[in-house]
């Protein structure tokens, strides 16, 4: 896609103006406030921007403005009195709170009580936030239940290296344009985005809804999940006497997080993509266009006969005129099967057609044209991995959070982890991308929270993950 960032935007705003009267309010409309003051913004939805510091440890710095979005209890709800509101974060770092809410509102509020707000919003320098982290328009970049062989096609060494010459000249320029003491680039960490959620947290306790709820108004109540489940262990340990009822779902390492570790974050990956496979195979041919013999290691060897096919590595090597379509579109199927595997649901019935596809278009070979017809499936990936359609949105939390871990690393230092990626999946340095974004981020954040994670919380928080989450999963 060639307007990402813009596409994005305009789709919050359309399902926020959509059978939206003119008297309804616009985030470009909306006057920062440091009291939380809601306004009509269509569908029943609330809009509203709370004004806090730019910097907490130095307000003569400037301020920030938090864009949210409510979705309010029903009057008169079978559930109950009024109890308050819920903070929701749908991890990333740097997926949209405010998508999370206009998308899932409804759903989340059904599930844990009409008598709750369901409050979504943008975190530092992301999305509807401001200031914004703007500063990669003129930066191009170049170039049994697990699948456990490994004689699958990688990317090349030239791969890498373009993204990590991709995020030095990113890392540059952001430095110019956000990275000074009144920019947005040092106040992007989680542990700012906490102390967010805390004046968040008081400016409601101030509110009428704050004085009604029957939940104590000054307590947070919060569902986080990935990475929001950071933010929440966060917020709990640097504001234990300020946590209300906390779900966390799907759990990163804190710990681990912080230290620049991601290798461990994908250990069943490749169980994830294998139940493609499985339920393929219980399908049957009449609900899975891409059924094969008679069980899921056929359906899996057909695929593989076209995945060995994609490899840029022997490309480059024997010198084939091909070689950067067979890398591109090698890289958009790991994408794609990354994409799977964190919403299946929601791709297990396209991958019949990417594949078919697929197989087309190595025979005629038109790779050009099935990687075209991909990117309409799955977007652009550009830098393999991202969830968020700005690099600089992750980057500015995850480089932030790490210390500058990974800055100035050459793909000699990086070499290790990446084939350690590459042994735990068949698409796993497509989640090298977390140690490469990081190499030319050089801002450095103005506070980071290193732990202890752990502190007697005023509510005990409730936990929850499953064994094949692709990215986060408990171990059994």
């Amino acid at each position: 896609m060639k307007f990402p960032i813009l596409l994005a935007l305009v789709g919050i705003i359309f399902r926020l103006a959509v059978a939206a009267p003119s008297e309804n309010c616009t985030f470009d409309g909306i006057t920062p406030s440091n009291t939380l003051t809601w306004c009509p913004c269509g569908n029943g939805f609330f809009c509203a921007k709370l004004d806090v510091p730019l910097d907490y440890q130095n307000p003569t710095h400037g301020r920030a403005s938090v864009p949210l979005v409510k979705y309010p209890a029903k009057s008169n709800s079978s559930d109950g009195p009024y109890q308050g509101q819920i903070l929701l974060n749908p991890g990333g770092p740097g997926a949209s709170g405010i998508s999370e809410a206009l998308d899932d509102g409804t759903l989340i509020q059904a599930v844990l009580g009409t008598n709750w707000d369901i409050v979504g919003f943008d975190t530092r320098g992301e999305w509807l936030s401001q200031p914004l982290a703007d500063c990669s328009s003129n930066v191009s970049l170049g170039l049994n239940t697990t699948l456990r062989a490994r004689s699958v096609p990688r990317v090349s060494d030239e791969f890498y290296t373009s993204v990590i010459d991709y995020t030095k000249g990113l890392g540059e320029q952001c430095k110019k344009i956000i990275g000074g003491p009144t920019g947005i680039g040092p106040y992007m960490s989680t542990a700012i985005n906490a102390r967010d959620m805390l004046s968040i947290t008081n400016a409601f306790a101030e509110t009428e809804d704050g004085q009604r709820a029957a939940k104590p108004r000054h307590l947070l109540n919060y569902y986080g999940i990935s990475y929001g489940t950071f933010l929440g262990q966060t917020f709990a340990s640097m504001f234990p006497e300020s946590v209300g009822n906390f779900v966390l779902d799907g759990v990163v390492n804190p710990e681990s997080n912080l230290a620049g570790g991601f290798t461990s974050a994908i250990l069943h990956l490749d169980g994830v993509i294998a139940s493609w496979f499985i339920y393929c195979n219980k399908a049957g041919p009449t609900s899975c266009s891409y059924y094969t013999g008679s069980t899921p290691k056929d359906i899996y060897k057909r695929f593989k006969r076209s995945f060995v096919q994609l490899d840029p590595r022997k490309a480059e090597a024997k010198h084939w005129s091909n070689a950067t379509d067979l890398e591109t579109a090698l890289l958009l199927l790991k994408d794609g099967l990354l994409t799977y595997a964190d919403a299946p649901l929601s791709y297990y019935s396209v991958l019949p057609r990417v594949l078919e596809n697929l197989e087309v278009a190595i025979s005629s070979q038109n790779l050009s044209s099935w990687i075209q017809q991909t990117e309409t499936i799955f977007g652009d990936p550009g830098i393999a991995g991202y969830v968020t359609t700005n690099p600089q949105w992750a980057l500015g939390t995850l480089c932030s959070d790490q210390n500058n871990f990974w800055y100035n690393k050459t793909l000699q230092d990086l070499r290790a982890p990446i084939e350690e990626l590459e042994q735990r999946s068949i698409i796993g340095e497509i989640w090298s991308h977390q140690y490469l974004g990081c190499t030319g981020w050089s801002i450095k954040a103005s506070e980071i929270y290193q732990g202890p994670f752990a502190g007697n919380t005023t509510t005990p928080i409730l936990f929850v993950d499953n064994t094949y989450d692709p990215v986060t999963a408990i171990e059994k």
